[in-house]
């Protein structure tokens, strides 16, 4: 009988045996955009890698990046707060104000993309993460260009029970928890409850996360079952402050309280909703229907543009309200099944994505020469509308080989509409302007993996990703031709290619298990899209352009050693080298961004993306204390060489390593699990520069160098204690 409790159950197949044992009519296919699966490594030709339950909770991250730099070639750009920027194998790299990153996020089937490049994450309600590399159109679609972050939020455990926990820790840092299980012969149930604080180590980065969510299986019949999944989280930021500008004001004044301009923005609001509704029937032993629906909502406020008002030289108050609101709905739908030595899957991908971005002035105020009034406002208004049909098959040709191919046809259509109201100080007028296009892509995965004995697994791929350029992009000049200088309709859509080759497996050194993943790649990425003189220049002629191409060439390591040794370890390794293979010359300001004197150009091709470093090693270490049973020590070494802090390679920031110690205490209360732990991040209290932005002369002194550079600082040392008891 069927009488499993999470989803996953439902799809999941019989892994293919070792070569040797391996039934030829028992092929499976694994991957899926609706349901997180556990592939078989035996025939997985890309390289995945995952954070289970068991090591997320030892992670415990306060913020995103501490889970992903777990990862063989995944960094997570963080401020303040925990919205972050993803990055996968360096694409993208060059860009850090919200773009695209060619990362695709799913959330429990939920294809998640806010404004730009920025992911909110409620950190309380992840079960497990899994990271699929190289391009991933081929299951996602558009802005899978380096890969896909899987996140699978807390599922129902198949018990009746309720686990209460409690954190505390510097900077005033509070976390409270709950979560009940119940479980019945019909249903499964799981409800979750969360609030997280902190008033932030730099200036004016208080923030707060409360969150309510939770997942109801129904089991319609023993093939088939139902799941609803609702979360609501409440997300505020006080400010987007984090960074200081240049390296002695790091030194001198590292969290920025001597600043005496305003953060730029300040007061982020945000109400983010999510809820799907996924049906699951297993018509044989292993063909399988899933259908899913999805609506999401990130309704986002905040106040921007801070002005001198009295003319004191101090920034006096902010002058604009923004919202930005992204509302998504969708269908998929997967069939999967078995013919022979063949296995398929089939999908349906349709979905629409509404992005309403607003603003309004709140003050009058001159600046630079122009006057603004009260009132003035702009709305843009996008509509994307998706569809996609993707396939998979794995054909069994032995029992050791296996082929692996991936398709993906997309259609995306858009539409801009800007509404922009000015005043003169006379009259008022009004700017209203429409702007569509559409796209085609078809996208692709070709693999083989290759059983070299009972516990080795040869694996390599190559796939494809793509970014459609954005209607803005297209037209910057039509919905702002103060900054652009003309439309460019006829840029092209940015394409990777991803060549894999790796090996995992497991092997038995010194009567110790250890499983391993090792991969070296090539990651082209053709027709980078960008203005066309830099990244982030303002001064003269300006457009969106296809402005050159970049190569990544890396080599990934991942190992885990056995857990019932007395010390057991997980390993984390990244090479990686980052070029430019072309650019069109690349231009900086050597003033304040409002003069057009001091422009000076680069040749980049050649040079290294920005913050990519070569070397990046993460050393989880367990010490299970034999003396005192129940305590365990826990030790982190992450370390990474240095790197350019922008296009031009002038600046070179400096690497680091830092130290991260835990003590836990497991044992049992009345007969219940109790969970104890004392925590201390940055040991050495090392303030290392955590992420480093150049694009030009912000302190005017006529030169680009890392006076320049913002710069947001560790806090150092900090200490965590808390407490989890489930009864």
């Amino acid at each position: 009988m069927k009488r499993v409790l999470l989803l996953s159950g439902l799809v999941l197949f019989s892994s293919i045996a070792a070569a040797e044992d391996i039934a030829l009519e028992t092929v499976e296919v694994e991957s899926s955009t609706i349901e997180d699966m556990a592939s078989d490594p035996k025939t997985e030709a890309s390289t995945v890698n995952i954070i289970d339950e068991e090591k997320y909770e030892i992670i415990d991250p306060k913020n995103i990046n501490e889970a992903l730099r777990t990862i063989p070639g995944v960094t997570a750009d963080v401020r303040s707060g925990d919205t972050v920027e993803i990055h996968i194998r360096g694409v993208n790299q060059q860009e850090f104000m919200w773009e695209d990153t060619g990362v695709a996020i799913v959330i429990d089937g939920v294809p998640v993309l806010q404004n730009g490049g920025k992911v909110k994450f409620n950190l309380d309600n992840i079960e497990s993460i899994k990271v699929i590399k190289g391009g991933a159109s081929y299951l996602f679609g558009p802005n899978a260009m380096a890969g896909a972050i899987i996140i699978t939020t807390k599922k129902p455990k198949g018990r009746d029970d309720i686990t209460v926990s409690a954190d505390y820790g510097s900077y005033a840092y509070q976390n409270y928890k709950a979560t009940l299980n119940h479980a019945t012969e019909q249903y499964a149930l799981i409800l979750n409850g969360s609030y997280r604080y902190t008033n932030g180590y730099w200036d004016m980065t208080e923030n707060s996360t409360g969150s309510g969510n939770g997942k109801l299986t129904w089991f319609l019949d023993d093939t088939s079952d139902i799941t609803l999944g609702a979360e609501y989280t409440k997300k505020y930021e006080e400010s987007s402050r984090g960074s200081v500008t240049g390296v002695t004001n790091a030194q001198i004044d590292p969290t920025g309280a001597s600043d005496n301009d305003l953060p730029y923005n300040h007061n982020y609001d945000s109400d983010i909703q999510r809820y799907f509704l996924t049906y699951s029937k297993d018509l044989t032993d292993t063909d399988n229907l899933m259908v899913n629906g999805y609506y999401y909502v990130d309704r986002y406020t905040y106040e921007s543009s801070p002005q001198d008002l009295n003319g004191d030289g101090i920034d006096d108050d902010w002058t604009r309200d923004n919202s930005e609101d992204t509302y998504q709905y969708g269908l998929k739908s997967e069939y999967r099944g078995v013919y022979q030595k063949l296995g398929y899957m089939l999908g349906l991908d349709i979905g629409q994505r509404e992005l309403k971005d607003y603003y309004v002035r709140t003050v009058n105020y001159t600046s630079r020469g122009t006057d603004y009034y009260v009132g003035e406002s702009s709305r843009d208004d996008t509509t994307e509308d998706r569809f996609g049909l993707y396939a998979e098959t794995k054909y069994m040709v032995t029992n050791a080989l296996a082929f692996i191919l991936n398709g993906r046809y997309d259609y995306e259509s858009y539409e801009l509409d800007h509404l922009a109201k000015d005043y003169n100080g006379t009259d008022w007028s009004t700017d209203a302007i429409t702007r569509e296009d559409s796209f085609t892509n078809f996208s692709f995965r070709v693999g083989f993996t290759y059983q070299l004995d009972d516990s080795t697994t040869l694996y390599s791929n190559i796939s494809s990703g793509f970014r459609n350029p954005r209607v803005y992009e297209l037209y910057a000049f039509d919905f702002d031709p103060d900054r652009y200088s003309r439309n460019n309709p006829d840029i092209k859509t940015e394409k990777t290619y991803n060549y894999e080759i790796g090996i995992r497996g497991r092997r038995t050194v010194f009567d110790n298990k250890i499983g391993y993943e090792l991969s070296v790649y090539q990651l082209d990425t053709k027709d980078i899209i960008a203005k066309n003189a830099g990244t982030y220049y303002s001064n003269g002629d300006v457009y969106f352009d296809n402005v050159g191409d970049a190569r990544n060439r890396g080599l990934e390591l991942s190992m885990k050693t056995d857990r019932s040794k007395p010390v057991y370890f997980d390993l984390s390794y990244t090479y990686l080298d980052a070029k430019y293979t072309s650019h069109d010359p690349f231009t900086v300001d050597l003033d304040p961004v409002y003069r057009s004197a001091g422009d000076i150009t680069y040749d980049i091709s050649n040079n290294r993306l920005p913050r990519t470093p070569k070397h990046v090693f993460d050393l989880y270490t367990y010490i299970p204390i034999t003396a005192a049973p129940g305590w365990m020590i826990i030790a982190e070494n992450y370390g990474q060489s240095g790197y350019y802090a922008d296009e031009t390679n002038l600046v070179e920031m400096p690497g680091y390593g830092i130290m991260n110690l835990q003590l836990r205490y497991n044992t049992k209360v009345k007969g219940n699990p109790f969970e104890f732990y004392l925590r201390c991040d940055n040991i050495t209290d090392k303030q290392y520069y955590r992420t480093v932005y150049l694009f030009s002369d912000r302190n005017g002194d006529g030169q680009l160098d890392a006076e320049d550079a913002s710069i947001t600082v560790d806090p150092g040392r900090v200490y965590y204690v808390g407490l989890k008891y489930t009864f």
